[in-house]
């Protein structure tokens, strides 16, 4: 029988004490010679354990602050021929949603989203950055909409809505009934992808979106980056006979 090595039996020890409530989500974790002394391991097989960690996404860390446990552990398969939006994703993986931050205003966007949305080029759209949180203040995912004016004419930058979603629906009797999405990787130096990094490291996932209305009008481009450890993606494919 293989042995299990020193830094694989320091991870499941510690997801043990995180089970028995040693450690909470969203706690700081000692530092790194702390938790090796209390593992009995050097200083470089619990940077191997945490890095273990982190690719399951039980930790993450933040840049020049320290480590910290996730508020969840697993990740959440997302069906990609089913649509839905960001925030009923973040439900679905089990997070507790925190504040968000935006940033709004005209633009005038690359040729590829003027042509996803139908406007001409070099005319303005109206665009939302926004980055979403836990409640214990960590990064979820960074998205940036783009749509055209006249359909903006109802956000108030100041109380943005949960979803765009419903947003569309409520206030302009829009329902997004499907898209037409591509699954991307980002570049490490994407203002998107750095945004959502804040510093630190982390690997990224994202979906470049065109949505309809019901009657197939384009109505909304976005890009939404996600992190990879609390977001998988499927979609079931069927060989023809």
């Amino acid at each position: 029988m293989k042995r299990m090595s020193s830094s694989l039996r320091a991870k499941e020890e510690f997801m043990m004490m995180c089970r028995e409530g040693i450690y909470q989500a969203g706690e700081r974790l000692p530092s790194e010679t702390k938790m090796a002394q209390q593992f009995g391991i050097s200083r470089e097989t619990w940077r191997a354990s945490l890095e273990l960690l982190r690719r399951e996404g039980i930790i993450y860390s933040k840049h020049g602050v320290g480590t910290f446990l996730m508020e969840v552990s697993a990740k959440t398969e997302n069906d990609l021929t089913r649509l839905c939006s960001i925030s009923e994703m973040i439900r679905q993986a089990g997070i507790s949603e925190g504040r968000s931050s935006y940033t709004t205003g005209l633009t005038i966007p690359s040729q590829e989203v003027a042509s996803a949305l139908g406007v001409k080029h070099g005319i303005n759209v109206f665009y939302v950055n926004r980055t979403r949180y836990t409640k214990s203040g960590e990064p979820i995912c960074c998205s940036m909409h783009y749509m055209p004016v006249y359909l903006a004419d109802e956000l108030d930058p100041l109380h943005m809505p949960d979803s765009l979603f419903s947003y569309f629906e409520r206030r302009k009797g829009i329902f997004v009934s499907r898209s037409s999405a591509r699954v991307v990787i980002p570049s490490e130096d994407d203002p998107l992808a750095m945004q959502l990094r804040s510093g630190g490291t982390m690997q990224i996932l994202g979906m470049e979106q065109q949505h309809f209305d019901s009657r197939g009008n384009p109505v909304l481009y976005t890009v939404d980056y996600l992190r990879s450890e609390i977001f998988n993606f499927s979609i079931t494919r069927i060989r023809e006979k």
